[in-house]
């Protein structure tokens, strides 16, 4: 019994259509595609999603964002009083055989 369900559920999975590829990356696109440039943001298609803006306007400081959510790489550190600064950080380290050594690490710097 279990063998001929098993065979069943194979089956149904194999009958299953595949599902069509939708592609949002407007990169591939120009700009006589999108319908930019004369006559942008037509309304005329029903099935089109058209997203309508002006370069540089203003609204959205897309710079900025950038600035401010672009990746780098993230530092624990804080001045704790006067000079002296502390500061958390992980070390990877190999070792004479071959064997990495990870650590965290906590550092006290005190400048001159």
């Amino acid at each position: 019994m279990p063998m001929a369900f098993l065979l069943a559920l194979q089956a149904a999975a194999a009958s299953v259509p595949a599902l069509p590829r939708i592609d949002f990356d407007l990169a591939s696109y120009s700009q006589t595609e999108l319908g930019l440039g004369r006559g942008a943001c037509r309304r005329d298609d029903p099935t089109a999603i058209t997203v309508c803006a002006r370069r540089g306007a203003g609204d959205y400081p897309l710079a900025e964002m950038a600035r401010i959510f672009e990746p780098h790489r993230i530092v624990a550190r804080t001045r704790l009083t006067g000079n002296l600064v502390g500061d958390v950080h992980g070390e990877s380290v190999t070792l004479d055989r071959g064997a990495v050594s990870n650590r965290a690490m906590a550092r006290l710097t005190l400048g001159f």
